[in-house]
């Protein structure tokens, strides 16, 4: 089970571990890099689309080794030609629910902590690299969706 949890809120850095064992840090960014992190001694890079919705995990040479569609309610991940469904199963994109083959819930992404600063992955069946880059997508689309949420009403308010 992966852990990753804001190393000093209310920064976009964060610490990983895996099963309690530190395992890597990374920090959320603005710009078409999303997030860098180290696994295992090699770098990766999240990079965002900022209009589409759509993120890509990139290795050092900037080939694009899984990618999502459209992140929304319900979105999927695609890695070496397999594909996995993740769906939204509680309000406010608290808690994705990835879907197996046979259309059964086989594992969660879960905000959890104050505001919401932790988010737990239990994702039986994904290697650990697309464990990661599903983590990290969860928490680009929340801070992207705080960021929508800011202009709106700083546009209602008239700023």
């Amino acid at each position: 089970m992966l852990h990753a949890k804001r190393t000093h809120p209310p920064s976009q850095e964060y610490e990983l571990t895996e099963d309690g064992r530190a395992l890597t840090a990374f920090s959320l960014r603005r710009g078409r890099v999303g997030a860098r992190f180290t696994l295992r001694g090699v770098k990766y890079a999240v990079r965002t689309h900022r209009f589409s919705g759509v993120y890509e995990l990139l290795d050092t040479g900037g080939t694009v080794l899984a990618s999502t569609d459209r992140v929304s309610r319900s979105w999927t991940m695609t890695s070496s030609g397999r594909t996995v469904l993740f769906r939204q199963s509680a309000a406010a994109g608290r808690e994705y629910t990835m879907t197996g083959h046979d259309g059964e819930p086989a594992g969660t992404i879960r905000r959890t902590g104050h505001i919401h600063s932790e988010v737990t992955a239990d994702l039986p069946g994904l290697d650990l690299l697309l464990q990661v880059f599903a983590l990290v997508v969860v928490l680009l689309r929340r801070r992207r969706k705080r960021a929508a949420a800011a202009v709106r009403s700083s546009s209602l308010a008239g700023g």
